[in-house]
């Protein structure tokens, strides 16, 4: 069973995207959303389902290998599938114009990066490393930096990879070591990165690497990292090529994502690999997380993909799969069991809660790099969307954990064996909730930068949007009424804890070490009911939209099924950091 784009639920989350980040509001990009979308959807859709989606299984038991002279081979029909992925021009969908992109909204990229994910999650994360590498780039490199590697980074023709990690540094980039000396108009760079993400394959003969590195003199810490651009081929006088000196040592062994190259990588073993300087001197950290937060959003919208494929492949089954009999006592399919149809239903009500949220936050980007904002717009859009961000990492990456955890438990034993699809998805999505910064690194990023940082004036103002949109749910809709009086009761206890919390912070050290996950759990079910009120709002002003039947149901389980997991949360946040500072190291 290929994988199938939920077109009619992708388009129900792009509309309310773009008026919740209000890129609706802009005449461009709100005139490009209505020129493209249907096309640009259905063209992926097709690449996802045909081309992308056969190749899942094939790539998860091939994987990659590791020839001896360091060369990488993908999976059998990965670089044929890259090469028309390039060539239908989709690697170039978001990108600058004057770089030979389509310059059309990231908001509608978005829904093709979750198709991409869901089709393929190994596959997809090769294309979405040069989004990246390209916004850092654009925004930091130097024009001759940008002519160089901008326009093979957007046609698809070089690749990309984000060389942060070393083995004594992890998520605490401070302690990496790498190094890069002066040699003229370059550097050279040696040391060694591990878990490097398609960092060597034969889909590109080039390959982009963003590096972070040390210079002589350079402070300790993370304040003494610089950024540089270090390709696999160096560019010659007479445009012949020489391959840098990086070489791949080793490739991982995961329990997903098997076809995507992990490599731990060598660089200067023989006299220095050349690299470039991107940005000041000592900002490679600040330049490094213009492509980290992307990189982010793709997390979480591939773990969109991966839920919502769960989705897919649980229904499928549960339909036609013959167990026991139902309430009446007449043999039925799983699909009659009402506990299957709470999993059925926890997956599609998490899943369509994500992928709006995922989408707002593309939105959000958006509007905060248009010229047609006004500076006001692009201000509110950047602190709303440092609210979002690392609640999409997180929570869409938990979300695909548990829904393909449920399309296992609906599968039964079938689930667990390595040949059923529904195994793989489980093993791929774990990576999400490591990937690109744990997701403890990102609560702690919402509570102590973006909730503390501004004294919650951010959150307050996302909290009152939240209680307005339930405010405005018709009071004579009874399956409603759950959602429209328990979300504002939510953004209330949020706005009393947030500010509890600022208080006690100074005096409990280990308070967002114990709290700050709950938090991000607690706002990010909060904000999956906000989206549940907007949709539910859409479908009662359009009663005769097939959909609306749905939308209602799903909204109406949300609210009894999901939201309450706020209030677990909540009891947590308030039994404060004691539960866990009082735990010693001594007593494990």
């Amino acid at each position: 069973m290929p994988y199938e784009a939920p077109l009619p639920w992708m388009r129900l989350a792009l509309e309310q995207a773009a008026q919740a980040s209000g890129l609706a509001a802009l005449p461009g990009p709100a005139e490009a959303l209505q020129d493209y979308s249907q096309a640009v959807l259905e063209g992926a859709a097709r690449i996802a389902g045909e081309l992308l989606s056969p190749l899942n299984r094939t790539g998860d038991e091939f994987g990659a290998k590791l020839a001896a002279d360091g060369r990488v081979q993908t999976a059998p029909g990965f670089a044929s599938a890259y090469q028309r992925f390039c060539e239908d021009g989709w690697t170039a969908l978001a990108a600058p114009s004057e770089f030979g992109g389509q310059g059309l909204p990231l908001l509608l990229a978005a829904a093709t990066t979750e198709m991409w994910g869901g089709a393929n999650l190994a596959f997809a994360m090769c294309p979405e490393v040069a989004v990246g590498a390209i916004e850092a780039l654009r925004l930091h490199a130097s024009p001759a930096l940008r002519e160089r590697y901008l326009l093979p980074l957007v046609s698809g023709e070089s690749a990309a990879s984000m060389a942060l990690t070393e083995p004594q540094a992890g998520s605490d980039l401070s302690t990496v070591t790498t190094s890069a000396v002066p040699d003229g108009d370059a550097w050279r760079l040696t040391g060694r990165k591990i878990f490097i993400s398609w960092a060597e394959h034969d889909l590109t003969a080039n390959i982009v690497h963003l590096v972070l590195a040390r210079t002589p003199g350079a402070p300790a810490g993370s304040r003494g990292l610089s950024l540089f651009v270090v390709p696999k081929l160096l560019p010659g006088a007479r445009g012949e090529s020489a391959r840098n000196d990086i070489r791949v040592i080793s490739l991982e062994h995961k329990l997903g994502i098997r076809a995507s190259p992990t490599c731990a990588l060598t660089l200067g073993e023989h006299g220095g690999a050349r690299g470039w300087l991107v940005g000041e001197l000592h900002a490679g950290l600040a330049c490094m997380f213009t492509m980290m937060n992307h990189m982010r959003l793709g997390v979480g919208l591939h773990s969109c993909g991966v839920a919502e494929r769960s989705r897919q492949l649980a229904l499928s089954y549960a339909r036609e799969r013959r167990q026991g009999r139902d309430a009446s006592g007449v043999p039925a399919t799983l699909i009659a069991h009402a506990d299957v149809r709470r999993m059925l239903l926890t997956i599609a009500t998490l899943t369509q809660a994500a992928r709006t949220l995922a989408y707002t936050a593309a939105g959000l980007i958006d509007v905060a790099q248009s010229e047609q904002a006004s500076a006001d717009a692009r201000t509110q859009a950047t602190l709303r969307l440092g609210l979002l961000t690392p609640i999409v990492k997180a929570w869409c990456s938990d979300i695909a954990v548990e829904a393909s955890s449920l399309a296992v438990q609906i599968y039964g034993g079938m689930g667990y064996m390595a040949e059923c699809e529904v195994s793989q998805l489980y093993r791929d999505a774990r990576i999400g909730p490591i990937f690109e910064g744990t997701n403890y690194i990102q609560a702690q990023d919402l509570l102590n930068r973006k909730v503390f940082g501004d004294g919650g004036a951010a959150l307050g103002d996302w909290l009152e949007q939240m209680r307005q949109a339930a405010a405005v749910l018709p009071a004579d809709e009874p399956a409603l009424r759950p959602l429209r009086e328990q979300l504002p009761l939510e953004c209330a206890a949020l706005t009393t804890a947030a500010s509890h919390l600022m208080q006690l912070r100074a005096s409990e050290r280990d308070l967002t070490g114990s709290v700050a996950y709950p938090f991000l759990q607690w706002l990010a079910v909060t904000a999956g009911a906000w989206q549940w009120a907007l949709s539910a709002h859409t479908a009662v002003a359009r009663p005769k939209d097939p959909l609306s039947r749905a939308i209602l149901a799903d909204a109406a389980f949300y609210a009894a099924h999901i939201l309450p997991r706020a209030r677990a949360s909540a009891a947590i946040i308030a039994a404060g950091a004691s539960p866990v500072a009082n735990a010693s190291s001594e007593l494990f």
